[in-house]
């Protein structure tokens, strides 16, 4: 089977959140038995350099489009540049929409340009000639609706993997989506007088995933749709929520070179001591008893991952011996507040703004304890990575983090600490069973051995996405 990916980010190259991890170990995994191919933008802000290959491909036919305007020059100026990633041929859209582009998103015309980027990587699905295009997210939903809408589509998959985002914009910005050579009716995307990228890969695409079945049943719900629950249930036979996996080779603390010291499940217990007591010598904490249970936290700081929960929590237990740090940033208000924590707390809280890859690794390899107190959170990685590197999650019970984490009172089931969302109150008792199981060595390190040997690898989903690509397929017959 040729499968195409159409995405935004793809690690190692542009990374903003779980999407990219996702998407690069997912295609590794698929490229052992189908050739699997990926397009994204190329930007001048990439992590690492492309492998090129020298092949290079158009983004529209010229003959088909006899008239220009500013969509077609566009279009004719851009190419996709081929290169090779772990058995997985990458197809980057140089084009100068994004190339100047230091980040992937905040742009202000995004609306045009992920547009443009969506009719390019429908073209490419048919010079490809692939059997299955699956796209991701409202960046490239467009493209699924012109799957649809041509004669020539190829069957497609749409994957949600936050409906927060919905590439919403006012309808007079987008009037170029009823022309060449896009040529969209208004009824595929209009929604509550705007024009809505998601509701055009929801209703385009053949198939529908989201990445846990708990996110996907939640957002059949008014509560949790963000005003697209009434198009999902319509879908709903179509909708299939499937779980997240890692790179057991990418996340591995008997491989990962970043971490201050390698360990297994056999020497966790002084692998992860001697990480934690060198991660505070790097912080400038060195007096901190390494024998307090340490807390991680990364993630971007939005309303949707909880931090105004956890900061009520944190102020209401403060007799808890548990040290944080916290690796982020995103709302000013609460970096501020984070700050003033780090300076009047420095026996109790650590912050760090921003995102650098290498301490974020160490943390989760020092951590004792991982803590995701999101409000909604649709799989969610940390607490599989957490899993990997013999680090318990505390998580809400929300989402991909229900169907991955369980408290379970069958020993062989407990792999973490679950607490409601939005609740300091769930969240601070949450804390303290954390401290009480800290303080029962014996079943700490029997529960951190054990969350070390879960399988969260790729095999058994790429599976599922196979079936789910058949259905598409089939419905196309």
């Amino acid at each position: 089977m040729k499968i195409l990916h159409a995405t935004a980010e793809y690690f190692p190259y542009i990374k903003m959140g779980g999407l990219s991890d996702m998407l690069s170990s997912l295609t590794k995994e698929q490229s052992k038995t189908d050739e699997t191919f990926v397009s994204l933008p190329l930007i001048s802000g990439f992590k690492e350099t492309p492998l090129y290959t020298g092949n290079l491909f158009s983004c529209i036919k010229t003959e088909e489009v006899p008239h220009s305007n500013i969509v077609t020059e566009i279009l004719r100026q851009s190419q996709f540049r081929e290169a090779e990633w772990k058995g997985v041929k990458l197809y980057f859209f140089d084009s100068p929409l994004f190339r100047d582009q230091s980040s992937i998103y905040g742009n202000p015309d995004e609306h045009f340009r992920f547009a443009v980027y969506s009719y390019a990587a429908y073209f490419l699905s048919l010079e490809l000639a692939v059997d299955v295009f699956h796209c991701h997210d409202w960046h490239t939903s467009l493209a699924v609706a012109l799957q649809k809408n041509s004669p020539y589509g190829k069957p497609s998959v749409f994957t949600i993997h936050n409906l927060a985002y919905q590439g919403d914009h006012p309808q007079w910005m987008t009037g170029f989506l009823k022309d060449a050579p896009f040529f969209l009716y208004p009824e595929a995307y209009s929604h509550d007088g705007k024009t809505n990228y998601m509701k055009a890969g929801i209703l385009s695409c053949d198939q529908l995933t989201t990445v846990s079945p708990g996110y996907r049943n939640e957002t059949l719900s008014d509560a949790n749709g963000f005003g697209l629950s009434y198009i999902l249930r319509k879908r709903e036979a179509d909708y299939t929520g499937i779980i997240n996996g890692i790179d057991p080779e990418e996340w591995s603390p008997s491989q990962d070179e970043r971490i201050f010291r390698k360990y297994g499940t056999e020497d966790h217990e002084d692998g992860k001591l001697k990480n934690k007591i060198s991660l505070y010598e790097e912080i400038g904490r060195p007096k901190i008893d390494p024998s307090r249970p340490l807390v991680g936290i990364i993630g971007r700081i939005t309303y949707q991952k909880g931090y105004p929960t956890f900061l009520q929590a944190f102020n209401e237990r403060k007799h808890l011996s548990h040290y944080y740090i916290f690796l982020g940033a995103g709302e000013e208000d609460l970096q501020n507040i984070l700050f003033h924590l780090s300076h009047t707390e420095q026996d109790r809280f650590y912050f760090f703004k921003g995102y650098n890859e290498e301490f974020a690794r160490k943390i989760e390899a020092a951590s004792d304890f991982f803590l995701m107190p999101s409000l909604f959170e649709p799989c969610g990685l940390n607490q599989l990575y957490s899993h990997a590197y013999g680090t318990i999650p505390i998580v809400s019970r929300v989402g991909g983090l229900k169907d991955t984490v369980s408290e379970s009172l069958l020993e062989d089931q407990y792999t973490g600490i679950v607490f409601e969302p939005n609740d300091p109150a769930s969240l601070g008792y949450a804390l303290e069973r954390a401290e009480t199981l800290y303080e029962n060595e014996k079943k700490f390190f029997e529960t951190r051995k054990r969350i070390m040997n879960l399988d969260w690898t790729w095999e058994k989903r790429v599976k599922s996405y196979k079936e789910v690509y058949n259905k598409a397929i089939e419905k196309r017959l």
